[in-house]
């Protein structure tokens, strides 16, 4: 069996192949080993995230007095007694369904903040990564200038 580095087979001088490299690595991405992040859109993402939780509050706070309004009118014209302490069902169910509706908003509060934490979080690192391969780069003193 021969490999690319066995000389040649008529007993001429030894021969080495070398595999080349395509021209284009496909995929669209640069030099193997590289990574180029745009910390500008790490920083836009996270701060669309804080906007969209900022949103989440104020849609779930507006749920909640629709919720309430519909619960006290249901219950409004029910026997005597206040109004909150009706009797129908409906009312009682829309509750239960506002107090889920609350936990689930908080969950997702929750992850967005997380997320946007992150997403801050690896901006910065990035941001000094390159700072310290900037300042490794300039403090390299070559022959050369």
């Amino acid at each position: 069996m021969s490999t690319p580095f066995d000389g040649s087979q008529d007993g001429g001088a030894a021969r080495m192949r070398l595999n080349s490299v395509p021209a284009d690595p496909g995929g669209g991405g640069t030099s193997a080993g590289t990574a180029k992040v745009d910390t500008q859109r790490l920083d836009g993402a996270a701060n669309a995230l804080v906007e969209l939780r900022g949103d989440t509050e104020n849609v779930d706070n507006k749920a909640d007095e629709d919720t309430l309004g519909a619960v006290t009118g249901l219950n409004r014209h029910t026997a005597p007694g206040p109004p909150e302490g009706g009797s129908w069902a409906t009312a009682g169910s829309l509750m239960t369904m506002d107090l889920r509706w609350g936990d689930q908003v908080v969950n997702l509060k929750r992850m967005l903040q997380d997320i946007s934490d992150k997403l801050h979080t690896s901006s910065g690192h990035y941001t000094r990564a390159e700072q310290e391969e900037q300042a490794r780069q300039a403090s390299i003193h070559t022959p050369f200038g």
